[in-house]
């Protein structure tokens, strides 16, 4: 993949999850609330969940979390590997929990919004799944080019 792209992809990922947290937690919850009323209650049903709509709204907004940091620790480390040799898997862990650990600091200057140490946890296993991801690719794009010799 061409290194541009990945730059640019980056710089939006890292504008999305902030310029969420700059938003006051009305706005905030009534963008997740409109996914939660009406795209997730048949998912939720069919796998057993029948809780009110604010508690599918709170668990639609952690998987929010979860997976646009699961998209940052991936083009993050795709990035970094590039230029590091050693430690790249901790270091890309480390740069993504520092993002994350900045987002909950933005949040707490948002009207209606407050930071929470589990959201910094939830945003470091996305970028542990996302790191995971990325390798599990190359390495089968490793063994394919392997097979083909």
């Amino acid at each position: 993949m061409k290194r541009w792209i990945l730059y640019i992809v980056l710089g939006l990922i890292v504008f999305f999850i902030w310029d969420n947290s700059l938003q006051n937690g009305g706005s905030s919850d009534g963008f997740s609330l409109i996914f939660a009323e009406k795209l997730a209650p048949p998912l939720a049903h069919n796998l057993g969940f029948h809780g009110n709509i604010w508690a599918l709204n709170r668990i639609v907004r952690k998987l929010a979390h979860l997976t646009e940091f699961t998209i940052l620790g991936g083009v993050l480390y795709a990035i970094l590997r590039r230029y590091i040799e050693y430690g790249t898997v901790f270091k890309t862990i480390g740069l993504g929990m520092s993002i994350a650990i900045l987002d909950e600091f933005i949040q707490r200057f948002s009207p209606g919004r407050s930071s929470q140490f589990s959201d910094v946890v939830i945003d470091t296993i996305g970028v542990v799944i996302g790191i995971f991801l990325v390798k599990l690719v190359y390495r089968i794009g490793q063994k394919k080019s392997i097979c083909k010799k």
